[in-house]
């Protein structure tokens, strides 16, 4: 009578464990490669934070004889102005506020102490930069004169679209309080 052969001898248990490990090895490959991955978008992530501009407009001092409103950039990374936009009374103009004042109001010429700061497409407001776009010092009367003028300018909207240096965009404007990201 023949002999019957086992059906587990050594050679298929060999074949059969270095199979097992291969695929135990793969799907330990696969899981960190995933971790690999979550971890490269987290430094990504992290890197764009922290080069981020963040610009915000603001009023000071409204109730006394100084009054300013400020942009900021309080942000850990430059801004790069992309473009300063004022919309009034359903018509768009690509200048900065003070301009747009002084071409299209002709009251903003009868303020005295009025002082301002020009904003430009291309201009780079480093971290931590604070520009006074428009500025009263010292006097009741223009800081009064200006606050009438901008409360009557009810339709005025100042828009800034602004870029980091990743070329993540953003948008800010006189009628949100934190900037908005742009696609």
């Amino acid at each position: 009578m023949p002999r019957i052969q086992p059906f587990w001898n050594s050679e298929k248990v060999m074949s059969s464990s270095a199979i097992f490990i291969s695929l135990v090895t793969l799907i330990a490959m696969i899981y960190q490669s995933n971790l690999m991955r979550e971890q490269y978008e987290l430094a990504r992530q992290a890197q764009f934070a922290s080069t981020m501009p963040y610009l915000m407009m603001s009023n000071t001092n409204g109730n006394g004889p100084n009054h300013t409103l400020t942009l900021r950039n309080s942000g850990l990374g430059p801004a790069l102005i992309d473009s300063v936009i004022v919309e009034y009374q359903d018509s768009v103009y690509y200048t900065d506020l003070p301009n747009f004042l002084y071409d299209n109001i002709p009251e903003t010429y009868d303020i005295p102490s009025l002082y301002y700061s020009n904003l430009w497409p291309g201009q780079l407001m480093p971290a931590g930069e604070t520009l006074n776009m428009l500025q009263v010092i010292d006097s009741q009367e223009s800081t009064d004169s200006l606050l009438s003028l901008l409360s009557r300018l009810t339709t005025l909207k100042c828009r800034i679209i602004y870029r980091s240096v990743y070329n993540e965009r953003w948008e800010i404007n006189t009628e949100q309080l934190q900037p908005v990201k742009l696609e």
